[in-house]
């Protein structure tokens, strides 16, 4: 007899883990210390095509016509071997017949997205991914977040400062990041907060924060209280990351400054006022 979970049907304390932050906040260090833990595996990026499936989703649940046309008439779902041919329809109720109702489409939606991250022969209880791309325009985590009720949802925050800078440093806006692209990125970083933050005041129980700066500092406790909020067992591997991430931060410099330092004190300015709603809440 194997003691091994079955993929079908997992154990009652299994749950969904998504990783958001913004890109060059400390979501792949994040992720590589969630993923030091037993059980664990949280799959990267995926280029955010979760927003057109939340898209999807939304409007199967919300709009009047699908409502009323399928899930109206499905209370309870249909026999799909029907023999749709000897039934006496309207050409109205013929043109919009389908299967499924509310439940069938919730289920099949929630199933889609597990296809692709929790595959079935996949044996960790726990399961999930990181991505730099939700929480701004779109309702990605609120689909996740009704899909998959039992889910946790730890974000990650840094300096929005050190971040926009980062990101320039990177050359994610290479020919105008000194201009005007600078602007943007600091745009993108409030918009994405602020949804975060929005999200965890109405789902504080399935929610946390975990700041960048705290994290690569051992003596914070940071990332024993995020395995302790988890369930998860530390263990020396969560320091050696960390160990690993600060001689690595040591090395990537401009110059040997920071880098900041690419930017004026007024641009700094500019940008403290951008990001100034989130950036307070946040605690920076």
């Amino acid at each position: 007899m194997t003691n091994e979970p079955d993929a079908g049907n997992p154990p009652a304390d299994a749950f969904p883990i998504f990783l958001l932050g913004s890109g060059r906040s400390g979501t792949t260090l994040l992720q590589k210390i969630l993923n030091s833990a037993d059980d664990v595996m949280i799959w990267g990026e995926h280029g955010g095509f979760l927003k057109k499936v939340a898209n999807a989703y939304f409007h199967h649940t919300e709009s009047a016509k699908v409502a009323g046309a399928i899930f109206g008439k499905n209370r309870v779902a249909k026999d799909p071997n029907l023999d749709f041919n000897r039934l006496k329809l309207t050409d109205i109720d013929y043109c919009w017949m389908n299967w499924y109702g509310r439940r069938e489409a919730t289920a099949n939606f929630a199933g889609l997205i597990e296809s692709f991250f929790h595959p079935p022969t996949m044996t960790k209880r726990h399961w999930g991914f990181k991505e730099i791309r939700y929480g701004g325009d779109d309702r990605t985590i609120e689909m996740l977040a009704e899909l998959f009720p039992n889910a946790r949802f730890v974000f990650i925050a840094r300096n929005p400062v050190d971040v926009i800078a980062s990101q320039a440093a990177m050359g994610w806006e290479p020919k105008t990041v000194l201009r005007t692209g600078w602007k943007q990125l600091a745009e993108t970083w409030a918009a994405q907060n602020r949804g975060l933050l929005e999200f965890q005041r109405a789902n504080e129980d399935r929610t946390r924060f975990v700041r960048f700066e705290s994290m690569i500092s051992k003596d914070s406790g940071e990332v024993e209280g995020l395995f302790e909020w988890l369930g998860f067992e530390t263990s020396d591997r969560q320091g050696e990351l960390v160990d690993l991430k600060e001689g690595i931060l040591e090395k990537k410099r401009m110059d040997g400054k920071p880098h900041r330092a690419m930017f004026s004190e007024r641009r700094l300015r500019h940008i403290a006022r951008i990001v100034r709603g989130p950036s307070t809440a946040l605690g920076y």
